[in-house]
């Protein structure tokens, strides 16, 4: 078993969450006391989120290219970025090290592969939904992405760093997401991406008509795998 190399911290709300299911799904395989190994290394997400506020995406991969870096030197046999916004600079972290990199986007569209969808929708921030690198893994799928509007993008945008990932997590940001998701279905959507780490923790118990992607879930998965690999 590879020792995994996490990069957290954006936001730590979702990484509490990487950290549980990277034990839950090794301790699944190997049973007995067994549990991942992890090396993390978490973020300051202000400083995070100050770079974001600049567009300063070349500090963001030099920042997150040197982290890898050190973790692969403590002895991480594959590395992950532990939220999806980050995966925008992932190819230049991938760059930077010599051991496997994880990539959120390739795992979501192997999954929603593997159920036969052709239409999804994407919800996260602007980053996810407006920039290539997340639709891109999905089309080279066969898979159509299918937006929220301009307003919607701009609420989930918005909540997204305004709550979600300051642990706030309120019933009407959580009715708000339904509707958005309930209109995405009446247009065509066959399934939901839930491509922010927090979206799952606002929506958790709560059922759609269609089949969703826990981007998190999803994430762990592939990185356990690439652990045993």
């Amino acid at each position: 078993m590879k020792t995994i190399g996490l990069i957290g911290g954006t936001s730590w709300v979702s990484t509490i969450d990487y950290y549980r299911l990277l034990n839950q799904l090794v301790h699944q395989r190997l049973g007995d006391s067994n549990a991942a190994r992890i090396i993390l290394y978490s973020v300051n997400f202000q400083e995070f989120k100050n770079l974001l506020d600049s567009n300063d995406w070349e500090t963001i991969a030099k920042e997150f290219s040197a982290i890898a870096q050190k973790l692969q030197a403590a002895g991480a046999g594959c590395v992950a970025l532990a939220a999806n916004t980050p995966h925008l600079i992932a190819d230049k972290v991938k760059e930077a090290i010599d051991v496997p990199l994880v990539h959120i986007a390739e795992a979501t569209a192997a999954a929603i592969r593997q159920q036969g969808l052709t239409k999804v929708s994407l919800l996260g921030t602007r980053f996810v939904m407006d920039q290539p690198f997340y639709k891109d893994k999905l089309s080279a799928q066969g898979i159509e992405t299918l937006l929220p509007n301009e307003e919607e993008k701009d609420f989930l945008h918005r909540s997204i760093f305004d709550e979600l990932t300051r642990d706030i997590f309120t019933e009407e940001t959580k009715e708000r997401y339904l509707q958005i998701i309930s209109r995405l279905i009446a247009e065509g959507a066959e399934g939901i991406i839930y491509a922010c780490t927090e979206i799952p923790i606002l929506l958790q118990g709560r059922e759609v008509a269609v089949s969703t992607f826990d981007t998190t879930s999803i994430h762990a998965t592939a990185i356990v795998n690439a652990t045993f690999s």
